[in-house]
């Protein structure tokens, strides 16, 4: 027996011997900038299997004590660094480096901030769209989406052709870059919705003003930024589903995106959504021919190294909308009934069915990115992409066009970049760039319908340089200066007593080809010297409060319609003019600021200024009446006008509760209990200085407040309340005009159309509930919760009948 117990004490003490040993191990290194080789203070170094972690002293130094020897995962992370995880083996005491990259500025590696408001690391007003609400907005439009940003509106036609307006300026003054590429899709027309699924989106970035001089120097009113999901370096697949039902258009949508991340590098990411609805309905009756069918895939390979990567992407966007049939009219007298009584002239049974008028749209866009970051200097990009796309409006056709296409539009666009990060300075980060644009748009004779935009070819080169320096802990500067030459070459014909009734006979001679019976074939060419300029100050007072001012001038060429337009645009119902003697805007912006975070509040404070010169505006000036109906006429004019605003978020931690891991001591603690309350606020004043009138289509005054109750009545469940008022817009300018209306006996009498009158303000309550469970969540919400009778300033379709009722959304996602 006392044999027995001697050998059970030797072999504890030998395995207490053994296991001292294996588990005495020191890890120790530093951590430095891969540019540079400067040390990396306070970077956070994290060992997933033994949940043990620890962080740099001063000089980048770490020590991690009384590991046991094995084989694991080191996950390093640091501030503005892009997240290393690398697997190591340790069996004796071990000095053990690591690199990471200290400079990032790519946006597509910015987290997703939790909040509403940017991460200010940048002079410019810019705002964040959270994944939690790209994924809210799964079943609506982008502009829907960006439309939750204090500053952004939406300029609409119906509910499904929508178009985001910042600081009140829209179309191509706004520039939407996906994916690193500078969308092309006609996105001149002011009821022409950007092409874009959604539910490809990781994370977007609203830029107020012209500071994003890498996408252009013309977006003077702002830049859209949107980004995939971002590479994981381990090997993983991932995927989400969401599946959508509403009430009112009584379809829904489904979205599902899969992704395969290889720690070799490789990975592929997939994205398929379908969209189907049918006709909207307002609270009193149905907005006929109002549906809309929406197919979209998005397709990525790519291989992804610190040091070096390259991937191509495609993506298909194809989409039916219905234009509400009241908008189309037979004649002068049911055109003034229908506007002046605000009742649609056209109500009929809800259908799915999409009948003229309508729009269907396809867009093709191809993508080939590389990048090599080089040691001591940065990173080299270099992009090239295709996109094509197809619009096709249809308007109500007899006989033999019963069916066919009014407008067929093709537009090709190739584009090729060059850029250069120059960021192995410790406070100086430097960017160049260069890019040239071909783009050809032809429209197709066959439709029998003379073409409101001509075929035209245009090139456009430019190239740009920025510099962000970090003067002090407090001193942030950022400048920029870019340039671009743009040329348009078109061919258009021209009916002879337009051309000369215009004086363009006059002032255009040289644009003559020839005379065809009588029409004029003319041949437009245009040149742009286009210059843009940003510079910003920030200073960060303490860790709580930062003030920016940001300064910017930027010009922008007049776009095809705006030039060429040349008479009825059928998917607004409407007959646009252009004007060949436009001239380059010129826009001059100041931007202000000011961020404070105290205690449970996050508030931004942004005014600005914009005095634009030569600002391009769309105005109707009566109507007009074809073989295919009667319909307003709206032309194309300059002026001088500035544009003043403020914009105001706020978050407000009513309480908020955590709880913490203690064996998970390294990672963030939960939020277990929270209420919030989000709001937003913005107000802009347009002024149009050469008439002395107000600006047309101005947003008006709106506010939004959102109460968020978290696990306050059952673990995992989320609660919100939420309203909407919007103001009458009370400045507007006074564009009525006096029609002529014929009766049966052979007599006239005047109209007055009265187009001008905004409509009356309006208070929307919406609500909703959440519930987490496992990898899932399902949400409800009930928009317009009351079924209120409104109308949008910013609807072109207010004229003929209101906006829609009560929508109730369900909506079920899944991760995996």
């Amino acid at each position: 027996m006392f044999k027995q117990l001697g050998i059970a004490m030797a072999m504890i003490c030998f395995a207490y011997a053994v296991n001292a040993q294996d588990c005495r191990v020191e890890l120790k290194g530093i951590v430095t900038d891969f540019h540079d080789g400067e040390p990396l203070a306070f970077a956070q170094l994290y060992i997933k299997d033994l949940q043990k972690g620890t962080s740099t002293n001063e000089n980048g130094e770490y020590v991690l004590s009384n590991l046991c020897a094995g084989t694991f995962d080191m996950v390093i992370t640091h501030p503005e660094c892009e997240t290393k995880t690398i697997q190591i083996e340790v069996q004796n005491d071990k000095i053990q480096n690591f690199t990471l990259e200290h400079h990032i500025n790519d946006l597509d590696q910015v987290e997703v901030v939790a909040d509403v408001h940017d991460d200010h690391e940048k002079t410019q007003s810019s705002t964040r769209v959270s994944e939690e609400t790209i994924n809210e907005f799964s079943g609506a439009t982008l502009g829907d989406a960006l439309a939750t940003v204090q500053g952004v509106s939406v300029l609409k036609t119906g509910n499904s052709v929508t178009k985001p307006i910042i600081h009140g300026l829209f179309g191509s003054r706004v520039t939407i870059v996906n994916n690193g590429l500078r969308q092309q899709d006609q996105e001149w027309g002011v009821e022409h919705a950007p092409n874009i699924d959604l539910n490809t989106a990781s994370n977007i970035q609203v830029i107020k003003g012209a500071s994003a001089l890498r996408y252009g120097g013309d977006a003077i009113g702002g830049t859209i930024v949107i980004d995939p999901e971002r590479y994981l370096a381990k090997d993983t697949l991932k995927g989400q589903a969401i599946a959508q039902l509403q009430s009112n258009g009584r379809g829904g949508s489904f979205t599902g995106s899969v992704s395969n991340y290889k720690k070799s590098g490789w990975y592929q990411q997939a994205t398929l959504t379908y969209k189907k609805l049918g006709d909207f309905e307002a609270p009193d009756y149905v907005l006929s021919n109002t549906g809309s069918q929406t197919y979209a895939g998005n397709f990525a390979i790519g291989y992804h190294k610190f040091e070096y990567g390259a991937s191509i992407r495609y993506s298909y966007y194809n989409t039916e909308l219905g234009i509400l049939r009241a908008s189309h009219l037979g004649n002068s007298s049911s055109l003034v009934t229908s506007i002046n009584t605000g009742v649609p002239s056209v109500i009929r049974d809800f259908t799915y069915n999409v009948d003229p008028p309508k729009q269907d749209v396809e867009h093709h866009g191809l993508q080939l990115d590389a990048y090599r970051r080089i040691q001591g200097l940065g990173k080299l990009e270099l992009n090239y992409a295709f996109q094509f796309n197809n619009r096709l409006e249809f308007d109500i056709r007899r006989q033999a066009f019963d069916g066919e296409a009014s407008l067929d539009l093709d537009l090709l666009t190739h584009t090729l970049a060059a850029f250069l990060v120059i960021d192995s300075m410790e406070d100086t980060e430097v960017e160049l760039g260069i890019d040239g644009l071909y783009q050809n748009n032809s429209p197709n004779p066959a439709t029998g319908i003379r073409r409101l935009i001509p075929d035209y070819e245009s090139q456009k080169i430019g190239g740009f340089a920025s510099f962000n320096h970090q003067l002090s802990d407090q001193w942030l500067f950022d400048a920029g200066l870019r340039y671009d030459y743009y040329r348009i070459d078109a061919d258009k014909f021209y009916l002879q007593n337009r051309w000369e009734g215009l004086g363009y006979d006059q002032q255009f001679p040289e644009f003559e080809v020839r005379e065809i019976d009588n029409q004029i074939l003319t041949n437009p060419v245009f040149d742009y010297h286009l210059f843009a300029f940003s510079a910003g100050a920030k200073y960060l007072l303490e860790e709580h409060y930062d003030f920016a001012l940001n300064l910017s001038t930027a010009n922008r060429a007049p776009n095809p319609s705006e030039l060429f337009s040349d008479g009825l645009h059928h998917a607004l119902a409407s007959i646009e003019l252009g004007q060949l003697d436009l001239r380059k805007e010129q826009s001059y912006k100041l931007n202000f600021v000011a961020h404070a975070v105290h205690d449970n509040l996050d508030v931004e404070v942004n005014p600005y200024l914009n005095i634009v010169e030569d600002y391009v505006q769309l105005i109707p000036n009566g109507i007009e009446t074809t073989t295919r109906g009667a319909f307003p006429v709206y032309q194309y004019e300059q002026v001088s006008a500035v544009l003043a605003g403020v914009d105001v978020g706020a978050t407000w931690d009513i309480f908020k509760i955590y709880s913490v891991d203690p064996e998970r001591q390294f990672l963030d603690p939960v939020i277990e209990k929270h209420l919030s309350l989000n709001s937003r606020f913005s107000y802009i004043y347009g002024q149009n200085r050469t008439n002395d009138e107000p600006l047309i289509n101005m947003p008006p005054t709106q506010f939004f407040n959102e109460l968020v109750w978290t696990n306050g009545i059952l673990d995992n469940l989320e609660l919100k309340i939420s309203n909407q008022s919007t103001l009458k817009q009370t400045r507007f300018p006074d564009n009525d005009y006096e029609v002529e209306i014929p009766d049966d006996q052979g007599n006239t009498r005047i109209e007055t159309v009265r187009i001008s009158e905004s409509p009356a303000g309006y208070s929307l309550w919406n609500v909703g509930a959440g519930y987490s469970f496992a990898k899932a969540k399902l949400n409800l919400r009930v928009n317009n919760v009351f079924n209120t009778n409104y109308r949008n300033y910013l609807n072109r379709q207010r004229f003929y009948a209101d906006d829609i009722g009560t929508d109730v959304q369900l909506q079920f996602i899944y991760n995996f």
